[in-house]
């Protein structure tokens, strides 16, 4: 079995384990559902930073790595530079237009998610990536868009994004209706477990989505699935690499902490700004290295 494979089942039985201690600690009635976002007393909401935080932008480390081995050591220090000026200037442009900066995030976040997910599929169409980026990136706007328009108000301080949600939700539930009918169709053509399982996960991040508050849905697909399928992507080796992920993580964790001493949710906001300006930079990678390598070699 495949290690996207075990994965695969991995992210079913979490998001289950995870169902079950909802419906065990929190009361089931749909008004509950929602938390008190900005509540310095949550710890579920602050255990969810703290994981996209760590876990979450640790994979994004691997670009380290990936730098440094990419050649000699002089064309090494060259990424590094562009890459790090490339995420200043993606922090320097939300700072300048918070709802810019936002936008810009999710849809890049549409591209990568797709992408990254759904790499081991070799055989797969571009609009399925496109579509389940789609799905990965506005899921709680299908369920919870009261509670995403007011963490877009707190990030932008502008309610250009929350107006439009109303016709997002309507794009979310279209598109999710296309790629359920989409992962099953190749299901039966097929009769590979590859999209079986694919089910199994769409099945799961639908029911968070449903059950979970936003921030803790982002929390768990951001860490459980989208990152640890991106260490999978990698070939990560727990022994060797985990020195790369504590390099880039713990600066940055720190940061964060830093930022937000009194650890309230709404000071842990700041991650997404953070988010933002590593992911442009972590998409352009590739397109850098082509660049360096066509100019210094």
């Amino acid at each position: 079995m495949s290690k996207v494979l075990k994965h695969q089942i991995f992210v079913i039985i979490s998001g289950l384990v995870l169902l079950s201690l909802y419906f065990s600690l929190i009361p089931t009635t749909h008004s509950n559902l929602d938390f008190k976002l900005l509540s310095n007393t949550n710890p579920i909401l602050l255990i969810s930073f703290l994981l996209i935080s760590t876990l979450g932008i640790s994979h994004g480390a691997f670009d380290g790595k990936i730098i440094w081995d990419n050649g000699s050591k002089k064309n090494s220090f060259i990424l590094y530079f562009i890459y790090i000026s490339i995420s200043l200037l993606g922090l320097f442009l939300w700072v300048l237009s918070p709802s810019l900066g936002l936008f810009i995030l999710l849809f890049i976040s549409i591209i990568h998610f797709g992408h990254s997910d759904l790499a081991y599929i070799a055989s797969k169409k571009k609009y399925l990536e496109y579509s389940w980026g789609f799905a990965m990136t506005f899921m709680p706007v299908l369920f919870h868009h009261s509670s995403v328009g007011e963490i877009f108000y707190l990030l932008t301080e502008s309610n250009t994004l929350p107006s439009s949600l109303g016709f997002l939700q309507y794009l979310v539930s279209l598109n999710l209706i296309f790629l359920s009918s989409y992962v099953l169709f190749n299901f039966f053509k097929m009769k590979d477990k590859i999209y079986l399982l694919l089910v199994g996960e769409l099945i799961i991040m639908v029911l968070l989505g449903y059950y979970l508050h936003p921030l803790v849905w982002f929390g768990f697909y951001f860490c459980i699935l989208h990152g640890m399928r991106a260490l999978i992507n990698y070939n990560f080796n727990f022994f060797s690499d985990t020195l790369w992920l504590l390099l880039f993580t713990t600066p940055i964790t720190l940061i964060i902490i830093y930022l937000n001493l009194d650890l309230s949710a709404e000071g842990f906001l700041i991650v997404f700004p953070i988010l933002a300006c590593l992911t442009i930079a972590h998409m352009l990678l590739p397109k850098i290295m082509h660049f360096t390598k066509a100019k210094i070699i």
